[in-house]
């Protein structure tokens, strides 16, 4: 008998025991949707168990062993490593797990009787404007954004902006003609929002805390981390209408999940 292997398994076990158990806590985080300070938040609870996927990190991992490049586009394949990721941690057993990772419905299936799946929800029109200061002022080269608003807007990425909660929640397809914007796609992202044992909404929450308790035990802390460049952009309403026509299919889920899930 391998003695190193009985000392691993018992030092294993011996981990496991000086760890707290905690509610099991899968949050997909969508970018721009209050997401950094509710992460904050419950990692505070899960100091000896938890994983953040963090985005540039995984990027450069991702770029060094398969060439997957967002510079090119290939944020999908990103997704989908960021999904091999939060698999690699499920059947460790981390008790939270965090980061910018589309729903899958084969780990879904595998895992939802242990995890809480998480999310939380923000306008989109707002999260878009969000996202696009925030990308544009940063100093960070990770997802910069170099256009003004006017030619961003008619970009693959500036479209793309407008389905992002279809993408992250309907899951990543490899077919590259998919097209997120159709009524399917919405549906689908609709049937797995319905899902999720926990949707909140970055304007009210309060409800968000409340559910979170009810479910983990766990009474949040939520404070308000990181800023955004630009507080309040003067935007024409030209500009503005073209967003909010852009932002159709987000908009779509948004009032669903409004609807199941209050706010």
């Amino acid at each position: 008998m391998d003695i190193s292997l009985i000392k691993w398994q018992l030092k294993q076990n011996l981990q496991k025991l000086l760890i707290p158990q905690k509610t099991k806590v899968f949050f997909l985080h969508i970018p721009k949707s209050g997401g950094t300070s509710i992460d904050k938040a419950i990692r505070k609870h899960y100091r000896h168990s938890y994983s953040r996927i963090e985005g540039d990190p995984s990027h450069q991992a991702a770029k060094m062993l398969y060439g997957i490049d967002i510079e090119k586009g290939e944020i999908n394949q990103l997704l989908q490593f960021r999904e091999q990721l939060m698999l690699y941690e499920m059947f460790k057993e981390t008790q939270y797990i965090s980061g910018h990772i589309s729903y899958n419905q084969t780990i879904w299936q595998k895992f939802h009787q242990q995890y809480v799946y998480v999310t939380c929800l923000r306008h989109p029109v707002k999260k878009y404007i969000s996202n696009y200061f925030y990308n544009a002022f940063k100093k960070s080269n990770h997802f910069k954004i170099y256009e003004d608003l006017p030619t961003f807007l008619d970009t693959p990425r500036g479209q793309a902006g407008g389905f992002e909660y279809i993408k992250y929640l309907g899951g990543v397809s490899d077919n590259i003609d998919y097209d997120y914007t159709s009524s399917s796609a919405i549906e689908l992202a609709k049937n797995n929002l319905s899902k999720l044992a926990i949707v909140g909404f970055l304007e009210n929450l309060p409800d968000f805390i409340r559910e979170f308790q009810q479910h983990t035990g766990i009474k949040l802390n939520i404070t308000h981390r990181r800023k955004n460049p630009i507080k309040k952009p003067n935007i024409n309403p030209e500009i503005m209408a073209k967003i909010e026509k852009i932002c159709a299919p987000d908009l779509e889920l948004y009032d669903y999940a409004k609807q199941q899930f209050g706010g």
